[in-house]
Parts: structure tokens; C-alpha cells; sequence
């Protein structure tokens, strides 16, 4: 018997995992990938969980920086940008690090091994632990332990298995589309590298609103820009898969005016081509059955604006990793849940912040008045810190 099988070598896993090891537990990590996925996902980390790292030694590595971390002077919040400056106890922190960086050292420091290709095929829990059905590379086995832990995403099998349900609702009608492009060097102005347009030029990092829609762009690491945008009541035929020439034509009715970038080479990447016409909005209805618990997208997904997932799902694993080490998970749940709620209300605000129309307009210009207070900024702050 072991003391906790971990599903899932994400991020929420292997920092769930290694925590694990350092408070003394002996965890097993499952996952069904054959080896780490090369899929480019999160770009960074923002809120409290970078300082959290730094407290477990672990800032240094993935920054590449000595010393702490320091708050960020600047960032964004439905298209508004945030002087951050102004609070003299800002809890902002970002860390840029691509989360196949994240994995990578989180595995090497965990003090655990993955058993890659090994898919749990059925939980049968009891008062006194779980035993885990798994096949793997040589076969089916099974595995008994005191605690299991679903990090396996948001299609988690583990949370289905415990009958846990996933309640929420999908946003339709707004169609994000990114990719990694190459931009041509006449787009971008020669100091700060904004993109030249109507209204602009307009800085990276940032989601710019149009009144035809939302777009963002920025370069992570030196690689090819990421360009992301969304429309409203757009029609795509969702059957098609995406190419770069589409990105394209979005991001000419968004902005205005067109922007001829092309594919980066097919030597490098992998790189992101993707399309979603459904953001997805949805809290466990529990966190826990018995001694099966959920961490990370396995206990929520939140069509989130500004990075906020990762920042929660690591801090749900550190907090659930010491209640199991301590033999009382039992207020796991009421503990973890409202962070999650919190992230839910902050995208529908954002939401609702970008989106067309002279309705939002005005909405927008009530809210920038409410970030020039004190106290609107210090919640906004406090928000994308999160906890």
C-alpha cells in the first residue's frame, strides 16, 4: 500500500506530488501520457503562488534570477492597464516561465517518480483508503492507497469515477482563435515593439478592446509572437480545422486594418494553432469524496482572462498536500472553493468588461473611474493575486 497515487504529471500534480515528498508522504504519480506533453500551454504564473515557489527554493530555478521575487509594478485587468505602483502592499507577482519549464523542474525536484502510460481504469473506495485500477505499458495492476488525488484535468476520470458532479455553464457565441505568427517588422514600432493600427500603437501584453472585438499580442522567451483575439457572434464552422490565414482575418476585422504576418518555420514550435467557439465555466460540485479529492482543473475550469488557473491550481495543491500529511482533509473544500468562485466572478467580469457595445462603453468608463480609488485597485490587485 502507498500513501497518496497522484493522477496526473501537470503542473497541479507534480507540485502536489512534491510537496508531498518534502512533509514526509510517500506519493505515486500516474499519467496516461506516454512522456511529458510538448504542447505549448501557460506562459507564466501570476499571483501568490510565485512567492509560494520561492518559499520551497524553487524561484531561483525557474526564473533565473537571485533573490526573491519582487511585486510586478504593472499588469492588466479587462483591458485596462493597472499601475500597480500606487499600492504599497501590492500582491502581484509574475513569473514568465512556460509551464513545459514548470513541469520539467518541478519533476526533477519532486523526489518522485512518474509512471508514464499508466491510465487509472477504476477507483473502489473504502472508509479505509482507494484501490486504483491502472493499465500500464506491462499490463493491468491495481494499486491501494490511503488517499487519491484526480489531478487529470478537466475531463478528470478520477472525479467522474468518485461521482462527483461538474456543474457550470459554457459561453457560446465568442470565438477565440490564437497562434504563435511571425510579424513582419513594419507592424511593430521600433521602441516598446507595439503594433502600429488605428488607435494605436498598442502595447504588448495587454487585451485591447475594438468595437468589433478583443486582441492581444506578445513574444515570450524569443521565440514567435502569440496572437490571440476574440469576436462576438462570430460564425466559424468549428468542423474545419484552424490555419494561420484565419487568425489572419480576425485579427484584420478586430483591429481595423490588415496585419500580414505568416506561420513561424516549421522547424521550431511546437507552436499554438488553436480555436475555441465555447469557454467553459464549471466548479466540482465537491472537492472531496472520502479519501478521493480533486486539485486544479479536476475541481474547476474558469475561461480565464490574465493567467489566473495555474496560480490556483498550484496553491489548491500545496494547501491539500498538508491537510494529507496532517490526516485531516476534512476542511479541504471549504478552504479551496471560494478561491475558485472568486477566479469565476473575476472572468465574467472581465467578460463582460470586453465586450462590444456602447452599453459596455459606459459600463467601462464607471469601472476605470472605480480603479482610479484606492480601494478599487486594491481589490482588482487582490483578485489577480489570488489565493
Amino acid at each position: 500500500m502507498v500513501d497518496v497515487v497522484v493522477v496526473g504529471a501537470g503542473p497541479v500534480g507534480l507540485m502536489c506530488a512534491r510537496e508531498l515528498s518534502r512533509l514526509g508522504v510517500r506519493p505515486v504519480v500516474l499519467e496516461a501520457l506516454p512522456a511529458p506533453s510538448l504542447v505549448p500551454k501557460a506562459n507564466g504564473i501570476v499571483g501568490r503562488a510565485v512567492p509560494m515557489l520561492h518559499a520551497r527554493g524553487l524561484y531561483a530555478a525557474l526564473s533565473g534570477r537571485r533573490g526573491g521575487p519582487r511585486p510586478a509594478p504593472r499588469y492588466m485587468y479587462g483591458g485596462f492597464p493597472l499601475d500597480l505602483r500606487r499600492l504599497p502592499d501590492n500582491p502581484v507577482y509574475v513569473l514568465p516561465v512556460p509551464q513545459r519549464r514548470l513541469e520539467a523542474e518541478l519533476a526533477r525536484s519532486a523526489g518522485v517518480s512518474v509512471l508514464w502510460g499508466h491510465t487509472v481504469t477504476g477507483v473502489s473506495p473504502s472508509e479505509a483508503g482507494v484501490t486504483v485500477s491502472v493499465s500500464g505499458p506491462s499490463g493491468a495492476y491495481t494499486l491501494d492507497c490511503a488517499y487519491l488525488v484526480g489531478c487529470d484535468g478537466a475531463h478528470s476520470f478520477v472525479r467522474k469515477a468518485a461521482g462527483i458532479g461538474f456543474p457550470g455553464v459554457a459561453q457560446d457565441g465568442v470565438v477565440s482563435r490564437s497562434a504563435h505568427v511571425v510579424l513582419p517588422p513594419g507592424s511593430l514600432t521600433r521602441f516598446g515593439g507595439r503594433l502600429r493600427g488605428p488607435g494605436g500603437p498598442y502595447r504588448p501584453y495587454l487585451f485591447h478592446r475594438t468595437p468589433r472585438g478583443v486582441f492581444s499580442f506578445a513574444r515570450f522567451g524569443g521565440g514567435p509572437h502569440l496572437v490571440t483575439t476574440l469576436e462576438w457572434d462570430a460564425a466559424v464552422d468549428d468542423t474545419v480545422p484552424m490555419e494561420v490565414g484565419e487568425l489572419r482575418s480576425s485579427l484584420a476585422r478586430v483591429l481595423g486594418v490588415p496585419v500580414g504576418f505568416d506561420a513561424p518555420p516549421t522547424s521550431g514550435g511546437p507552436y499554438v494553432l488553436r480555436r475555441s467557439t465555447s469557454r467553459q465555466n464549471r466548479v466540482a460540485s465537491r472537492y472531496a469524496a472520502g479519501r478521493v479529492l480533486l486539485a486544479g482543473d479536476a475541481a474547476h475550469v474558469v475561461a480565464g482572462i490574465g493567467g489566473p488557473l495555474l496560480n490556483l491550481g498550484l496553491l489548491d495543491a500545496v494547501d491539500l498536500a498538508g491537510r494529507i500529511a496532517r490526516g485531516d482533509v476534512s476542511g479541504y473544500d471549504a478552504a479551496r472553493r471560494p478561491h475558485a468562485d472568486r477566479v469565476l466572478a473575476s472572468s465574467a467580469e472581465q467578460a463582460a468588461l470586453l465586450a462590444p457595445g456602447p452599453a459596455v462603453d459606459a459600463a467601462r468608463a464607471r469601472f476605470l473611474a472605480y480603479l482610479h480609488t484606492p480601494d478599487g485597485l486594491r481589490r482588482v490587485a487582490s483578485t489577480i493575486a489570488g489565493g
